[in-house]
């Protein structure tokens, strides 16, 4: 790997660590490219309410704290280059802001590039009607039921625009919605000169940037032996050093906290995929199944094997669109039987509404610690047993005030519910205005992307980086590393799925995924023949068992499970399926071990 291209990733999410981005040049000085991600559906809708309250608005504006995190490297001579979706609705807009940012900072010299043109809006808008490929990707509706509510419309651009401002010198790329991992492939791509059509090496690319685009979660965050994780309080963010071939080594900075091992590796793999011979991006499609995953001790994991087709002549469209008001009122209930009661509790205030006039498109009542995250609800059992839970009330309407009725209407339980209510330091539920995601398609050649340059003012560098003291900085962990030794086989599941597997899920639209892998080679064969599609259904409460899609990777000794429409309701506490790999992991086992 000695002619590697390193590509570290300091920010998996809006809303991860800004300080992670410093810390991580201070270790790892010599890295070529950092990556930041900040987008998500959500985050687009949060953007465009910003937005709406100020023009110049509609970017994460503590994405400026991170720069100014980072004026002290460059102005010390660091030349790693920074590839972020932080411009959010106006690329443009926060890199006037970074530009300002850095001439306070003293950086001199410092090209941004903006990237722009992945806003669709005006483009769908003016479609004729009931477009196909506008049809939501997971539904099959016609835009035309959502088309004059629509907030946010933006297609996922890939690496080549941000290669282009890379070639234009750019130092801080700035763009607005593009598909994760094409941050990490740009810079493959600039870094070794491929071709568009090196669709193996694009491929390979891909892979790296889909392991490290959600941050820590590849180096033991989330993992399903997260409590054998060492030092997770000083965690490392990762580091894929990229090949000419395509291949790639995970690693975090040494003397952070965290894990990469294979396990850990292989449960990002398989995280919020569907059919793993064809993972789409806008820049190729790559077949996961001829991975191959080599853990090589001391936190270095390398991967090998991607293969990739052509991308698809579309671009998928991440449109969001506003569906009225939401509010959700939170309670603690302690006692013998505290979820009859709380559930009694939370009926009580609909029944009392609706007999003022007061109805709701949609309601949800339920009670986290009896089993709220389970698609089938609460278990019995274990609500019966319980004698602590948080009710939990959400409700959603078109109609604000019907909203704000309930939001009056939920503090009264302080006083006439049942005994052992507690947990009110926070008042009134707050009212949010609801967003609903909307995926559809379109063709590549509607979409006009366009790369402009910014540069700092050259003024006088303030003082150098290398001069400071970096001994008693709290992130440098100095205790020795720790071996990433595999955890004993699933202990604490007993005669559960969890014995031989680890999971991993997330959200595909209104679908969830969950990646199912063997935690040893020997038990893939037992993991394939128990962990059946219908086995699945029946376990989650599905009565369709044809909304259980699995696919196998041998290679990987996993199994993925792509669960339709199991998210399609927004007010569920688990709406983005994060825990559905827990929630699998405690299926029982069918058939003892064999020896």
């Amino acid at each position: 790997m000695s002619e590697a291209v390193r590509i570290g990733n300091a920010y998996g999410f809006w809303g991860d660590r800004l300080d992670a981005a410093g810390e991580m040049l201070a270790l790892d000085p010599d890295l070529d490219y950092l990556t930041l991600d900040f987008l998500a559906e959500v985050s687009m809708s949060v953007l465009a309410l910003q937005r709406s309250r100020d023009p110049v608005a509609g970017w994460p504006r503590d994405f400026l704290e991170i720069v100014g995190s980072i004026a002290p490297y460059w102005r010390g001579g660091g030349r790693c280059r920074i590839i972020t979706n932080a411009g959010g609705l106006n690329p443009m807009g926060c890199a006037r802001a970074c530009r300002e940012v850095l001439e306070n900072g003293g950086c001199s010299g410092r090209t941004i590039a903006v990237v722009a043109g992945d806003d669709v809006m005006d483009i769908i808008r003016g479609e004729q009607p009931n477009g196909e490929l506008l049809r939501n990707l997971d539904t099959g509706e016609s835009i035309e039921t959502v088309r004059d509510r629509l907030v946010t419309a933006n297609a996922y651009l890939g690496a080549r625009p941000i290669v282009e401002a890379l070639q234009r010198g750019a130092d801080l790329v700035i763009t607005g919605r593009v598909a994760d991992p094409s941050l990490t492939v740009a810079a493959c791509v600039h870094a070794f000169g491929w071709a568009w059509d090196d669709l193996d090496r694009l491929a390979g690319a891909t892979v790296a940037g889909h392991l490290i685009e959600c941050g820590t979660q590849v180096t033991g965050g989330i993992a399903t032996d997260w409590l054998d994780v060492p030092n997770v309080a000083r965690i490392g963010f990762p580091i894929v050093e990229v090949a000419d071939d395509g291949s790639c080594l995970v690693r975090k900075p040494q003397s952070t906290g965290g894990r990469v091992c294979e396990s850990v590796v292989k449960e990002q793999l398989v995280y919020e995929i569907g059919d793993p011979d064809a993972y789409l991006s806008p820049d190729v499609v790559v077949s996961l199944l001829s991975l191959h995953v080599e853990d090589q001790g001391e936190d270095r994991v390398g991967i090998r094997g991607a293969r990739g087709r052509p991308a698809p002549s579309t671009y998928k469209v991440s449109a969001t669109y506003q569906d009225g008001f939401r509010a959700q009122g939170l309670l603690t209930v302690y006692g013998d039987r505290c979820v009859a009661k709380a559930r009694r509790a939370a009926q009580s205030v609909l029944d009392r509404l609706r007999a003022s006039g007061v109805s709701f498109r949609e309601s949800l009542i339920e009670c986290v610690g009896a089993g709220a995250s389970r698609p089938q609800g609460e278990d019995p059992v274990v609500a019966e047993q319980l004698k602590e839970t948080v009710l939990r009330l959400a409700v959603a309407d078109d109609s604000r005030e019907a909203v704000e009725r309930f939001s009056r209407q939920w503090m009264p339980l302080v006083t006439a519910g049942p005994q052992g209510t507690t947990g009110y330091a926070e008042g009134r539920p707050r009212i949010h205005p609801m967003y609903r995601f909307w995926p559809c398609l379109i063709e590549r050649d509607r979409v006009q992307q366009d790369v402009a340059l910014l540069q700092a003012e050259a003024l006088t560098p303030a003082g150098v980086a290398g001069d400071e003291d970096t001994s008693e900085r709290p992130w440098i962990h100095h205790e020795p590393a720790v071996a990433c030794e595999p955890s004993p086989a699933g202990h604490g599941y007993s005669r559960r799925l969890g014995a031989i597997a680890h999971a991993r899920s997330g959200d595909k639209g209104i679908h969830a995924n969950i990646g199912v892998v063997a935690r040893r080679p020997e038990d893939y064969d037992r993991l394939c023949r128990e962990v059946t599609a219908d086995r699945v259904a029946s376990y989650l409460g599905l009565v369709d068992a044809d909304r259980v899609v699995r696919y196998t990777m041998p290679n990987l000794g996993a199994l993925n499970f792509v669960i339709r429409g199991v998210l399609a309701d927004p007010l569920r506490i688990d709406a983005q399926g994060k825990a559905l790999g827990q929630v699998l992991l405690e299926m029982p086992l069918e058939t003892a071990e064999r020896t």
